[in-house]
């Protein structure tokens, strides 16, 4: 991961994560491509010379160009898209959606201050000891359920906008999911996580999952169903434009 002096180190990932990373897409969003891009893992020792002069995407970008010989382009295909929206004509939100009282940094900001103390030699720690709150952010939980049954996966979020939702449903959805609430400003709220798709966005994003290993089906309401009753929220989906990047050709790099 970036670190200081322009400084990117990563282990045991595949060329998949890499790219999602260099060019900011999701997997779904990822055509083509060697079929051994999820299968093969890497670590990765490098340093730019201009530190970070250039933006740390560009910079992953020219070494997957170079050490992988990656070829992409980018092209628009009609695909699913879902939207995000309000559940009910009046607008009213559910009982686990509650504007936030909690003044959170902005994340746009925090980023920017991060990578200008970075480049003047801060020590990353020390840094993001100083820009973080506690209370911000996302944290994993267990639901308790009725006696003789397992608790059930959430997330808590606390202090962040409905775009970080719209994140969040993205990966366990496996499609885009765009704001089209209206809803402004930041929010608290959980969210339920079916083990099943956490691990496939676990695998999405590079882990490695023991062969073998399989999660159990949650114990609670089923995603679009704790959406519209909790949050006052629901999805409606589509097929619409998005764009999508499509691997060309890669090779696998040589020892250095």
């Amino acid at each position: 991961m970036p670190s200081m002096n322009g400084r990117f180190s990563a282990a045991n990932v595949p060329l998949r994560f890499l790219i999602r990373m260099a060019y900011g897409v999701q997997d779904f969003q990822i055509i083509d491509g060697p079929s051994w891009q999820l299968s093969k893992k890497f670590d990765i020792q490098a340093k730019a010379e201009d530190g970070f002069k250039r933006p740390m995407n560009r910079l992953l970008q020219s070494l997957l160009a170079d050490r992988f010989v990656l070829k992409v382009h980018t092209e628009t295909r009609q695909l699913p898209v879902s939207s995000l929206v309000l559940a009910r004509s009046d607008g009213k939100l559910g009982p686990d959606l509650k504007p936030s009282t909690i003044d959170c940094p902005d994340p746009q900001i925090a980023a920017q201050k991060m990578s200008e103390a970075l480049a003047k030699g801060g020590n990353p720690q020390a840094v993001m000891a100083e820009m973080r709150d506690q209370a911000c952010g996302m944290m994993p939980m267990m639901l308790p359920g009725p006696p003789g049954v397992p608790p059930t996966m959430a997330m808590r979020v606390s202090g962040q906008p409905i775009s970080m939702l719209t994140q969040l449903l993205t990966q366990f959805t496996g499609r885009m999911v765009q704001d089209h609430t209206g809803l402004t400003g930041r929010y608290d709220y959980q969210i339920i996580m079916d083990p099943q798709l956490a691990m496939q966005a676990a695998q999405q994003m590079g882990m490695t999952i023991p062969a073998g290993v399989t999660m159990p089906p949650s114990n609670g309401p089923s995603l679009l169903t704790f959406l519209q009753e909790q949050l006052g929220l629901k999805i409606v989906t589509e097929r619409g434009p998005l764009e999508v990047l499509v691997i060309d050709s890669a090779e696998l790099p040589t020892p250095d």
